[in-house]
């Protein structure tokens, strides 16, 4: 791991830096990130809460209650989703992975939650790849 791990919003408007080790990386399946993403899983990164430091736009942060035991914290601007806070995992954070920098210092290890998979998530590596966007 790098000494710091920076990331940002879509905007730009909230800013971070992870000054601790990426205890975790996952890929959740689960049908709330499903639909608080927008995509087919969230890749995560889980920090301790005093690693996570908002080094820029702390006042653009707004938080939601996703559920009794889930809230969601994001950009009022941008609406980028920038952590979430569990109560089964006490003094942590998970961030979403794609709003690091460098979003390749957490790989996931692991896919949780496999039981509401989408069945066409494992054959999604086998279809045609292009480098830029598509065009007819």
């Amino acid at each position: 791991m790098t000494d710091k791990i920076t990331g940002a919003c879509h905007c730009k408007s909230i800013k971070y830096t992870i000054t601790g080790p990426i205890k975790a990386s996952a890929n959740c399946h689960c049908n709330s990130c499903k639909k608080m993403t927008g995509a087919a899983f969230a890749t995560i990164a889980i920090v301790a809460d005093e690693s996570l430091e908002i080094t820029r736009g702390e006042e653009n942060l707004s938080s939601y209650m996703v559920s009794d035991n889930l809230t969601k914290s994001f950009c009022r601007t941008c609406g980028t989703p920038i952590f979430n806070v569990h109560k089964k995992f006490p003094g942590n954070r998970m961030l979403p992975v794609g709003t690091l920098d460098v979003p390749e210092v957490a790989m996931p290890a692991i896919n949780v939650y496999c039981e509401s998979m989408l069945p066409w998530i494992k054959e999604i590596a086998e279809l045609k790849s292009f480098d830029k966007e598509f065009s007819r």
